[in-house]
């Protein structure tokens, strides 16, 4: 995580923490997730605990349902502050995001190969 690479999921270490707080299993959560209407396994709360898995709305809003938690509450303090910030402040613009960069444009070799042949 300390790469600079953002994870997969960000909920990751907090849903094993909540979990943990309740003194629940992996199974019993997903359990509880099942009687709430959402497709999951241990197996796959296991990679959401690792920060393997990416995790969806319904998955979201299945958690929230389980624990009785505002979605924010599943990130990082980070992201509740900012949530905190713009909801007392809801006339300040949210800060732009940077632009995305464009990709290098890799050649295959066989493209490579073709362009050092000399014409005929």
């Amino acid at each position: 995580m300390g790469s600079g690479i953002p994870p997969r999921n960000p909920i990751g270490r907090n849903v094993s923490r909540l979990r943990s707080e309740q003194s629940w299993s992996q199974e019993y959560l997903a359990t509880q997730m099942q009687l709430k209407g959402v497709d999951v396994s241990r197996d796959m709360l296991a990679r959401v605990k690792l920060c393997i898995t990416r995790v969806n709305l319904e998955f979201l809003l299945g958690l929230q349902r389980v624990f009785r938690l505002p979605v924010v509450r599943f990130f990082s303090k980070h992201v509740q502050d900012l949530d905190a910030f713009y909801t007392q402040h809801p006339g300040v613009p949210l800060p732009e995001p940077d632009p995305p960069k464009k990709p290098k444009k890799r050649r295959r070799k066989c493209q490579k190969l073709t362009k050092r042949r000399k014409p005929r």
